[in-house]
């Protein structure tokens, strides 16, 4: 089926009236923290949770809604009139390409006003001293959310939240393109529309388990720029391929110098081409597109970790998620997501026919992941402050989930504890989310729904539920973060996964194909009586799963 697209695009102005909190009468400086707290506390506990329908109903705050097919769109102001028209994926330094523009935004007035998002059937409808106008996505999205959903029973506050995240999520994916997805899909020119780890890491393994189709353009816009990056490889000394940390359509690198060496995009590249494969099976997409971005990033790898005296190989001077920490050896996230990469390519070289560098398997077992033994934990890097380090995101809890890297739950406990001691409170929204997955997995059920709810809450604007970049500001809609509270559902609550076929996982085995098995392992939060996931894909079977507190999960097929 081919979605519509509706690309919701709230300024600052989306700020519903009424949130600030007043000041002292003794001063006027406002701590913006609290301040961001006041107005998502007056918008989460004083608004009606309907889980498909978002309502305005303030005639001040005039607020853009861009709806289009993906392709191409028009931002709508809040008397239903169109202002501008944009080309989906057309990017330049400058932003989204505005292809046409007619008058701005309408002044706030005051008269009887409302504004209601249906998410369920995708129209915007703006009604204004009795008049009202109807702008609509094309497609079916009737059909959509039955064929696809996530049901949350016992917690309106999730269930509409959630609906808010899959709804804009989907809408910044077109099937059939390599545009991928930037952190703002069409929202804004923040960023400038590149692509970076986002796409792979945060937003496709969202997408994967019910929207392959959709999850496909991210890994065909790595595969359709492998000969620029392996260009850049080669102008580094290097050989195999090279990502840059900001891609365009060049697939040249865009970031500013001091970000150019987060190199562990390349494996990012990787492992979003094995996890696209590991669920959809599709082995014309691993021959094709899957080999070769897999075998040119291990060769990259291979040619770049250096062998110490110590025996463990060793990746210098990159810099991690946690980009304050600057360049680093041997950042935990950048060498176990290199781990991953060499051992996906060695799978696939067997799986396609080809041949494995046998030095992949070496550097993987031997490669340096940090870790203290003596309080069984593992490190962001070998040469930290453990006393004084805070970490900007998470980083080093990444090795327990997504990486899935084989430890003790001793080390996993305290590898969570420690990252939730040391990482800035008012970090990126997608740390409190892969926390949320690992703290739900490791039956910390109170502690996984309050990491849930502070990876959306603070970043939520009303009155459409704007997901927003940062706690203190309005850049919205930040797919990357949607991507993350998703994940917390599906991977954390709904505990599904994807392992190689000779890899046991926990819970319950929901079907085995060929070298990939799909399992489900659920965790529900406090409150939650009933988690429905519909339309989960793997291996061209269809799955639902309805779990229910303490009992078994029911597994559903077609």
């Amino acid at each position: 089926m081919k979605l519509s697209r509706i690309y919701i695009c709230s300024i600052l102005a989306a700020i519903v009236a009424g949130c600030a909190p007043q000041t002292s009468t003794t001063t006027n400086i406002i701590d913006p923290h609290a301040q961001v707290q006041a107005e998502n506390n007056i918008f989460l506990f004083q608004k009606t949770f309907d889980p498909w329908v978002l309502t305005s109903t303030d005639p001040n705050h005039k607020i853009p809604v861009y709806l289009g097919s993906g392709v191409t769109g028009s931002l709508y102001d809040s008397s239903g009139n169109a202002t501008q028209t944009y080309e989906g994926g057309n990017y330049d330094r400058n932003g989204v390409i505005v292809s046409h523009q007619t008058a701005g935004a309408v002044a706030g007035s005051s008269g009887s006003y409302s504004q209601t998002l249906d998410l369920m059937h995708g129209t915007l409808t703006t009604s204004y001293d009795g008049s009202s106008h109807t702008a609509s996505a094309l497609g079916d999205w009737p059909t959509f959310w039955k064929k696809s959903d996530i049901v949350v029973v016992g917690d309106p506050e999730a269930q509409q939240a959630t609906h808010a995240e899959l709804f804009d999520l989907c809408s910044s994916v077109e099937p059939g393109t390599d545009h991928s997805v930037p952190p703002m899909g069409l929202s804004s020119n923040v960023y400038d529309g590149h692509i970076f780890w986002d796409a792979e890491i945060w937003m496709l393994p969202a997408l994967l388990p019910q929207h392959p189709d959709l999850a496909r353009s991210i890994v065909d816009y790595r595969f359709n720029r492998l000969k620029p990056a392996e260009k850049l490889a080669a102008v580094h000394g290097f050989k195999g391929a090279e990502y840059p940390w900001e891609s365009a359509a060049t697939g040249l690198e865009e970031a500013p110098q001091q970000f150019s060496h987060e190199r562990h995009i390349t494996a990012d590249v990787a492992y979003a081409a094995w996890q696209y494969y590991l669920w959809t099976g599709d082995r014309s997409y691993l021959s094709s597109e899957g080999w070769p971005v897999l075998c040119a990033t291990a060769q990259y790898w291979a040619s770049r970790a250096k062998l110490g005296s110590d025996g463990k190989y060793h990746v210098a001077n990159v810099i991690g998620p946690d980009e304050t920490a600057g360049q680093v050896t041997d950042d935990a996230w950048t060498n176990g997501v290199v781990r991953y990469n060499l051992l996906a390519a060695e799978r696939a070289a067997t799986i396609t026919g080809h041949h494995a560098d046998p030095k992949w398997s070496v550097i993987a077992e031997k490669i340096e992941i940090p870790f203290d033994s003596s309080a069984s934990l593992y490190l962001q890097y070998p040469a930290m402050d453990r006393s004084f380090h805070q970490a900007k995101q998470a980083d080093t809890q990444m090795l327990i989930y997504p990486l899935n890297l084989p430890m003790s739950s001793t080390a996993a406990l305290n590898t969570l504890d420690y990252c939730l001691n040391h990482t800035i409170q008012f970090g990126p929204a997608m740390t409190s989310s892969i926390d949320a997955v690992i703290a739900a997995r490791l039956g910390r059920s109170a502690q996984s729904l309050d990491l849930y709810r502070n990876s959306y809450r603070p970043f939520m604007r009303g009155p459409w539920d704007a997901f927003s970049e940062k706690r203190t500001m309005s850049d919205v809609y930040f797919t990357t973060g949607i991507g993350g509270t998703l994940q917390s559902v599906l991977y954390g609550f709904a505990g599904i996964d994807v392992q190689n076929a000779d890899r046991v996982s926990l819970g319950r085995k929901i079907a085995q194909n060929g070298d990939a098995t799909l399992y489900c392992n659920p965790h529900l939060p406090p409150g939650w009586t009933e988690l429905t996931v519909k339309g989960i894909h793997f291996r061209g079977a269809v799955y639902s799963i309805d779990i229910k507190p303490g009992g078994a999960p029911v597994i559903t097929k077609g």
